[in-house]
């Protein structure tokens, strides 16, 4: 029989900055926003794409400020900052959440739906010294069964193991992990969660922000 899931969805207040970027955002398009109020925008195909771009942008502002062009603050040495971790609500919580886990001795696998926010999820594990793996779809063949491998090896060095949704839903199998986390997720997140689930050998944990 399959091992037992708990599943937990978490809310992930907004920083002030993540505020200040979603308040400019629909300021910047608050005429969009009065013209979908009226009911308008059924048919129309231009203001229904300007909306679902907004849409987008909304969604970046509330996973990390750093998905937009110079919000990043500068660094004299080109490494992370602490702003990595304090200018995004979900940072905040999965700095909190790997803490207690690794001090627990769990080890995760975080999914995310885009390349750049793995990027910055990468970065922030590096600043904080956590030994990761990744896979995305620039992974080859070859260096993705050697990382799989890697990370289920007996006694293995790795504590995280980070993959977009696309590449996880192709039969990745990191039956050593007894905790996901999905840092972004829409419905292929979840299936493919799912599916790390039905090849655990222990009990899992998924957690959604």
């Amino acid at each position: 029989s399959l091992p037992p899931k708990l599943e937990t969805m978490i809310s992930c207040p907004m920083t002030d900055v993540q505020k200040r970027w979603t308040k400019s955002l629909l300021f910047k398009n608050k005429d969009e926003l009065q013209y979908f109020d009226t009911g308008a925008v059924k048919g129309d195909f231009g203001r229904g794409k300007k909306l679902n771009f907004l849409l987008q942008q909304l969604r970046k502002a509330a996973n990390h400020p750093y998905l937009f062009d110079g919000c990043e603050p500068p660094s004299m040495d080109g490494l992370p900052t602490e702003e990595i971790v304090s200018y995004s609500g979900k940072m905040v919580l999965l700095d909190r959440l790997l803490t207690k886990l690794q001090a627990t001795g769990h080890r995760v696998v975080i999914f995310s739906q885009y390349t750049r926010v793995l990027d910055i999820i990468s970065d922030f594990l590096s600043y904080r010294g956590y030994t990761q793996l990744r896979l995305d779809g620039s992974t080859n063949r070859v260096m993705r069964e050697v990382r799989i491998r890697e990370y289920n090896a007996p006694k293995s060095m790795y504590f995280i193991f980070c993959l977009t949704t696309r590449a996880g839903g192709e039969g990745v199998n990191l039956y050593t992990a007894d905790t996901v986390i999905l840092f972004d997720s829409d419905a292929a997140d979840v299936e493919s969660a799912n599916e790390e689930n039905t090849q655990q050998k222990y009990k899992a944990s998924l957690s959604n922000f």
